[in-house]
């Protein structure tokens, strides 16, 4: 099951599989920066006892370039 959720200005993406690495689901989550032109990008783990565990990280227009790129080919 693949879930994509949009939340005000959050996009949610997450899907069952995701855990099979530490058997911990994950979600990535994307929300543009008020302030500059980036991306603010937030990854949600869930712990083993359900504690969750976030991740964040700034992507620019180049960033997002790039990784488009890479998934395209």
């Amino acid at each position: 099951m693949h879930k994509i959720d949009v939340d005000d200005q959050w996009l949610h993406l997450c899907y069952q599989g995701e855990d099979r690495d530490d058997g911990c689901a994950n979600e990535l989550s994307l929300q543009p920066a008020n302030d500059e032109p980036r991306l603010n990008l937030l990854l949600s783990n869930h712990g083993f006892n359900n504690e969750p565990h976030d991740a964040t990280f700034s992507l620019d227009q180049a960033d997002v370039k790039a990784l488009q790129k890479y998934l395209a080919n």
